[in-house]
């Protein structure tokens, strides 16, 4: 990347911001250089998301100054960062569903000739950017009848239509594929060269360090350092985001390890296909195992869980929980079963983010009873909830609060924690590492295998290549709705060979 000037497109002073007893942002004070991709990393609570909505004009700063180019500002409304140049995708689309990608491309800004609207020269603007970043959909499609991850290539590539000045992009790849993650980053390292400064934040480190310039790090609102990423090496990094003494915790993540597979399953599929991706897929899953599920978007891998947990209609194919078969699949049925389903887009699915972070611990364990009275009262919600919060280490003022106001972490935290109070048998994990941070990600995976360890049986899906090569004792490779192989003790390389063959 070339930094054809030296000085800071962004500097930030005493920046501060409370949310009720909260400080997300306590004096925070950074520079941004024009023309680099500049990384921020740090724990879900860091206050990376408060900072970046600040500078894309959704949130005003209690105190602080704010100098961009050169020119102070008290605080960046909407308008105000459009006209500076500043644009900003969002790790949870904010895209319309009922409307067909081209006009998503350009929200309130469709180009006119006198009353009509000039989708031709639309469409010329938008093929060569969705070109570049490897994304090939037809522009009258539907946006709900695409894939998650074309619709996060949609809203990037709307964002990089409008040519902004400073990019700032929150967990771009979170729901893309290898190779797809792999032209985003190609596209991010040409951007500087075209006067663009990037913003660049996520959890993968791996990505952090292929992409970036400049790493910071931030640790409860304020800046840890900044420095060069030629600088830095991961354990420097890690120890910056969650402290020293955290960070010798923080070790790779290991298989069980007693090798020998429990000759008793707890899951056995058969020929199972539904009525979209998957057409023909057999597995299995002993107790105390944790199994994992590669395959690339769009492959059947990612409608799997769905499908046996009973969210998706299954077509053929037979389902046996503990030697019992499964005529009807459904999420009911699933409950009572105790089978659980981490999702992996929790706030559609996972979670009712207006509602308060007691009602969502409790939701499952409620709707699942079965036996005796279902009255509940108020104080034994809250009671529940507070025992899950102290056992999960979820960071919340008090149960009463919006879930919805939560770090992404912490939601992930309350979406595992509702599900493990029925005590599951069966563990449904489909991509739950997504936008979490290194730390929970390291606490989430170390409760996943003491849930394993305890008897039960986990099916784990992951976007991560990584963490399945060294989370999980066996892997099953789904391609074109089929499961193809299963294999165990790969590395990444040889995984990521058997997915895209």
């Amino acid at each position: 990347m070339v930094n054809t000037q030296s000085h800071n497109v962004i500097s930030v002073r005493s920046l501060s911001k409370r949310y009720g007893g909260v400080q997300a942002l306590n004096c925070l004070d950074l520079d941004l250089e024009q023309n680099l991709v500049h990384a921020i990393v740090g724990e879900n609570g860091a206050g990376k998301s408060t900072f970046m909505k600040i500078l894309s004009g959704g949130v005003s700063p209690d105190s602080g100054s704010i100098e961009i180019n050169g020119e102070s500002y008290p605080e960046i409304s909407v308008s105000l960062a459009k006209k500076l140049g500043i644009g900003i995708m969002y790790q949870e689309l904010r895209l319309f569903q009922h409307r067909n990608v081209l006009t998503n491309l350009f929200p309130d800004r469709e180009i006119r000739r006198g009353i009509f609207i000039a989708r031709k020269q639309m469409a010329e603007i938008a093929s060569p950017v969705l070109e570049s970043i490897g994304l090939q959909v037809d522009l009258d499609s539907i946006l709900s009848d695409l894939s998650i991850s074309d619709q996060q290539l949609i809203e990037l590539a709307r964002v990089i239509i409008e040519k902004p000045k400073l990019l700032i992009l929150d967990e771009p790849t979170s729901a893309l594929n290898a190779g797809e993650s792999d032209r985003l980053l190609d596209l991010v390292r040409q951007l500087p060269t075209q006067g663009t400064t990037v913003f660049y934040v996520s959890h993968r480190l791996d990505e952090v360090f292929a992409v970036a310039d400049q790493i910071s790090v931030m640790r409860n609102g304020s800046l840890v350092f900044s420095r060069p990423t030629s600088s830095l090496d991961r354990e420097t990094v890690i120890e910056g985001i969650v402290g020293e003494e955290k960070s010798g915790r923080i070790g790779r993540v290991t298989k069980k390890l007693n090798g020998a597979a429990n000759e008793r399953n707890i899951l056995e599929v058969s020929k199972l296909s539904n009525y979209s991706q998957i057409k023909d897929i057999s597995l299995q899953v002993s107790v105390g195992e944790i199994v994992g599920i590669a395959g690339l978007i769009g492959s059947g891998a990612d409608e799997l869980l769905e499908t046996l947990f009973g969210a998706k209609q299954r077509k053929s194919g037979e389902v046996i929980i503990e030697g019992k078969s499964k005529p009807s699949l459904s999420p009911q049925n699933s409950v009572r079963d105790q089978i659980a389903l981490i999702p992996a887009d929790r706030k559609r699915l996972g979670l009712m983010m207006e509602r308060s972070v007691a009602d969502n611990l409790s939701l499952v364990a409620v709707g699942g009873h079965t036996h005796g009275s279902a009255i509940v009262t108020r104080a034994s919600l809250d009671n529940r909830a507070t025992r899950l919060i102290e056992r999960f280490g979820v960071k919340t003022e008090k149960v009463e609060i919006r879930v919805g106001n939560l770090s992404g972490g912490n939601q992930q935290k309350v979406v595992i924690g509702k599900w493990l109070e029925i005590n599951p048998r069966l563990v449904l994990l489909d991509d739950p590492t997504r936008g979490v941070d290194i730390g929970a990600k390291s606490e989430l995976f170390r409760l996943v295998r003491e849930i394993a360890d305890e008897g039960k049986g986990v099916l784990f899906r992951s976007t991560e290549i990584s963490e399945l090569t060294s989370f999980c004792d066996r892997i099953y490779v789904i391609k074109d709705g089929v499961s193809v192989c299963e294999v165990s003790d790969v590395d990444e390389a040889q995984l990521i060979k058997l997915i895209n063959e």
